[in-house]
């Protein structure tokens, strides 16, 4: 049961680190499938679908910025899991 749910911990840390990053590849496909062109400097018109897309794919590709936080949020308790479970391992012997 414990083994399980460090598995699932791990994974379910290791996709939400990663979800900032479908937003990035989302605004890609819509905007290849659209035709547009993405500016992530200033919001550009994007009429696809009889929808503008153009504020969209501005906030999809501004959801990278979260993968600064995350990434680093990830590895520092990846490494903090690493030595619980160590000293877990080597107390336990």
């Amino acid at each position: 049961m414990v083994y399980r749910f460090r598995w699932f911990m791990t994974a379910f840390s290791m996709v939400l680190a990663l979800v900032p990053f479908a937003g990035i590849t989302a605004a890609a496909l819509m905007a290849l499938v659209a035709g547009c062109e993405i500016n992530d400097a200033a919001r550009g018109a994007c009429a696809a679908f009889r929808f503008d897309l153009g504020p969209l794919l501005s906030s999809l590709i501004a959801t990278a910025g979260l993968g600064k936080i995350t990434f680093p949020v990830l590895g520092a308790a990846l490494i903090l899991w690493a030595v619980i479970e160590s000293a877990a391992l080597l107390f336990r012997r």
